[in-house]
């Protein structure tokens, strides 16, 4: 892909009107790519907990929410770099945010909803014990 047509698609990816999914190999900025997204859409909605982010391993949903939280400090201790792939702009509007809205993502990043697909699911058989047929005792196998 030409350095003009990824840019485009990034550009893309960052609409926080449209949905999308990326496959691309490792080392491609799938994990910066998906940690502007959610800075993007923080800065778009009332509370963090409205924005699901689902990847498939525990290590890359701990590494998307510690990127959003890092980006979050590096502004709040006001660290000025250079930033090629967007965050530092973003984070300076989600922390804006933050604060008017009294979010304190950086004291508690677990309102951000960065998880993998199984924990998605076992979250909504928990939400849902009688309507998914599971009951409250299951366990993932």
């Amino acid at each position: 892909m030409s350095d003009s047509a990824d840019r485009s698609t990034r550009e893309y990816a960052l609409d926080p009107l449209k949905s999308f999914a990326i496959r691309a190999p490792a080392g491609s900025g799938k994990t910066t790519l998906l940690t502007n997204r959610i800075l993007r859409l923080l800065a778009t909605v009332d509370s963090p907990e409205l924005i699901v982010a689902m990847t498939f391993t525990k290590k890359a949903a701990q590494e998307m929410r510690e990127r959003v939280i890092n980006a979050l400090n590096a502004i709040k201790n006001s660290e000025s770099h250079a930033d090629p792939d967007c965050s530092h702009e973003l984070a300076k509007v989600v922390l804006e945010r933050d604060s008017q809205l009294n979010w304190h993502l950086i004291e508690n990043p677990s309102r951000l909803r960065i998880m993998t697909i199984d924990s998605f699911s076992q979250r909504l058989v928990r939400q849902m014990p009688i309507s998914s047929g599971v009951g409250e005792g299951f366990s993932l196998v």
